[in-house]
């Protein structure tokens, strides 16, 4: 792609992804039919163009010889969509371990760029389904699915936004007993959430499902240490146990007395 108006219009993409100098555009390609732009990045210096005055006095452009870029395997990521279309950014550069953590590109083996990952990660953390967050993000299925995977298992880095701590201090005992009172199920600000998850709080379980559940739960915690993780993580908690309160009354019984019984 030599074309200065192609280059421009690559430019113009890298700016719309939010890519800054040094990084540039080097190609570009739109698909059309399946909405996406793909946008090829690189750090490698541009050649630059000289005007060297000929023998007969005349300006004639010449372009300097840049050293030949060093490529590596090409690697890409899903980036936030641009306006009706989804956008992949594309790059050949040989990557440090720092570059990893720029917002338009990703962890090695992970289809999100951290941009976007940390978007997805909002959207677990609030409790969306898995079909509403493909929908709204419109990302593959398999791709998301891939993306907690990793999650789950320790394997996405990039820096979480710091979580705001619960205002459970702050409302006092009443609003936890309010809470609690209010349903079968406290409520999910509730302390007794946290120190299960964690493995600090230990209650007698008859239901197989509720202890795999929880089993699963603390480990994937224990696997990364990060207050965004642990507060996903006992939401998810606290949904099953809501939508299987029925079957969880023995257990719910200990949740509802010891929460009762710190704010006495």
């Amino acid at each position: 792609m030599n074309e200065p108006h192609e280059l421009a219009i690559a430019g113009y993409l890298a700016v719309a992804a939010g890519i800054p100098h040094p990084w540039r555009a080097t190609q570009y390609r739109i698909d059309e039919v399946a909405a996406m732009v793909h946008v090829w990045i690189t750090r490698q210096p541009q050649a630059n163009v000289k005007k060297k005055r000929s023998w007969f006095g005349l300006l004639t452009a010449v372009q300097a010889i840049a050293e030949a870029p060093v490529n590596g395997p090409e690697m890409q990521w899903r980036h936030l969509n641009c306006m009706n279309f989804t956008c992949q950014i594309h790059t050949l550069d040989v990557l440090d371990e720092r570059h990893f953590d720029l917002p338009w590109f990703g962890q090695p083996g992970l289809p999100f760029s951290n941009r976007l990952s940390r978007q997805v990660f909002a959207c677990l953390k609030e409790g969306l389904e898995i079909p509403a967050i493909c929908d709204i993000h419109n990302i593959p299925f398999a791709d998301l699915w891939k993306f907690k995977h990793a999650l789950d298992n320790g394997q996405v880095k990039f820096e979480y936004t710091a979580s705001h701590k619960t205002d459970t201090a702050a409302a006092g005992p009443d609003a936890h007993l309010s809470s609690a009172g209010s349903g079968n199920v406290p409520d999910v600000k509730d302390p007794v959430w946290e120190r299960l998850i964690t493995g600090e709080l230990n209650i007698h379980i008859k239901t197989l499902s509720l202890q795999l559940i929880l089993t699963k739960l603390r480990q994937q915690v224990s696997l990364q240490q990060n207050d965004e993780v642990k507060q996903l993580k006992l939401r998810e908690l606290h949904r099953y146990v809501e939508r299987n309160q029925r079957s969880l009354e023995y257990e719910l019984n200990q949740f509802r007395k010891i929460s009762q019984s710190e704010y006495a």
